[in-house]
């Protein structure tokens, strides 16, 4: 447990196990302790890096409104540690930050897991969505980002049958989710795009494993097909027994994927 100053942040990060670098991204709401069992199951498989993303918690700073400088704080984190050539796995909003990392410094990246990027969201709407939308936004305008945040995180981590992971995740998840509401809201802003642009995604030459969960709400898997076809390199993954929040639902399987996408990429490398 250290940290690394890149500008006036000071990213906390943890690390364990050794071997092939393996960066975990976190998504909305997370930190670097919020992985589960999916860090340690992973540690057997490389050198893990999991860390706080700028204006969350131990890392500081404010809010960011911009994908692009979370991309270049993932690639200081990389570039300080020695752990260029990572396999880089993000979920949502660290997804995300995961393919821009891979376009913008692709140098840093082996390949890529992207579970369930909100790519062009939009643009395959859901009523119950866009209500959701509306209403967490009514809430961060009156300043209560912490109720705009459990609003938020209670609709995406929604399992297509019932319920929702939100609901089930240890306290101190949700307490952290609550405690990082401004930048959470921040992290919907920017993300909820066509970031990275099409182009930029069709240019992508490191491996792109697009996972999604069998419990999760259709249009997700709408999304993650549309962000694969994107990608000329991209592969497509059903997560078994997963939704949106596949580190809690499923770190076994998820950790199989990782080490896959790690294990091919380095045959296509040697080839």
């Amino acid at each position: 447990m250290s940290s690394i100053a890149v500008g006036e942040a000071d990213l906390y990060y943890e690390g364990r196990g050794d071997g092939l670098p393996i960066l975990l991204i976190p998504p909305s709401g997370a930190t670097a302790s919020t992985w589960g069992a999916l860090a340690d199951e992973l540690a057997g498989v490389g050198r893990v890096i999991a860390y706080d993303r700028r204006g969350y918690s131990r890392s500081g700073g404010g809010p960011v409104r911009s994908v692009a400088i979370h991309t270049r704080d993932a690639a200081a984190l990389l570039d300080a540690l020695g752990a260029a050539r990572a396999v880089v796995v993000g979920t949502s909003a660290g997804a995300t930050i995961a393919l821009d990392l891979a376009v913008r410094r692709p140098d840093l990246v082996r390949a890529v897991v992207s579970h369930e990027a909100p790519w062009r969201a939009l643009l395959h709407p859901d009523p119950s969505g866009l209500a959701m939308l509306a209403r967490m936004q009514w809430l961060a305008l009156r300043g209560h980002y912490d109720q705009a945040t459990e609003v938020l995180l209670r609709y995406v981590y929604a399992y297509r049958d019932g319920g929702s992971a939100w609901d089930t995740f240890p306290d101190e998840w949700r307490q952290v989710a609550r405690e990082n509401g401004r930048s959470v809201v921040a992290d919907l802003r920017s993300t909820l795009r066509s970031y990275p642009s099409r182009s930029a995604l069709a240019r992508l030459a490191r491996p792109v494993v697009c996972t999604y969960g069998a419990r999760s709400p259709g249009y997700m898997r709408t999304v993650t097909r549309a962000l694969a076809d994107a990608i000329p390199t991209a592969t497509v993954r059903q997560i078994d027994g997963a939704a949106h929040a596949v580190p809690f639902d499923a770190p076994g399987i998820f950790a199989r994927v990782i080490a896959d996408a790690a294990a091919s990429s380095e045959i296509a490398r040697k080839v």
